[in-house]
């Protein structure tokens, strides 16, 4: 076994960094679409409203019912215009794994890295092990790629709800945001 010197445990409040906020324009960000096999350039969209959905990993069960919420949100998203992006801070394998089973209808982007989860300020430590995750987290951007909306977890299991979703849909589908 290696000689590992462990992290000195810290909650995971400590060491994480602060979402970005209402009216602030989206970090760009280039990353694999494991879905397609492509790769997407959030500034490739502009002119799109999209609604970016952060996920702790295709193993989370609560990551996954989110999944579930937002493959049946899918059409009223589309017809709203609105294109969903899921990034999760995994290894493309797993994903890939986990998408055999599991089909969605959104591009599933791999943030190995998490560049784009501490860019848009959800990335944490978790446990004195050193594991890093995104955060649950939910940002709709408008056409310019402003954010309308931001939504941070607070756990695990604190995901936005289809109501939230049901709500700022609405707000997208509103014609003076499509001006």
């Amino acid at each position: 076994m290696a000689n590992r010197t462990p992290l000195p445990f810290d909650s995971t409040a400590d060491r994480r960094t602060s979402p970005l906020s209402v009216g602030e324009s989206a970090p760009d960000f280039d990353l694999p679409d494991t879905v397609c096999g492509s790769t997407i350039r959030l500034s490739g969209l502009q002119g799109e409203s999209v609604l970016l959905v952060f996920f702790r990993g295709t193993w989370c069960p609560y990551c996954r019912k989110q999944m579930d919420v937002l493959t049946t949100s899918q059409p009223r998203l589309i017809a709203a215009g609105i294109q969903t992006l899921g990034i999760v801070c995994q290894s493309a394998g797993s994903v890939e794994r986990y998408l055999r089973d599991h089909p969605i209808p959104f591009p599933l982007l791999v943030d190995e890295t998490r560049a784009a989860a501490k860019q848009y300020g959800v990335h944490y430590w978790l446990s004195r092990e050193g594991f890093n995750l995104a955060n649950p987290s939910l940002f709709i951007l408008d056409r310019e790629h402003r954010i309308l909306f931001a939504y941070r977890g607070k756990n695990m299991s604190d995901l936005p709800v289809a109501a939230v979703l049901d709500k700022f849909v609405g707000l997208l589908e509103d014609p003076s945001c499509r001006e």
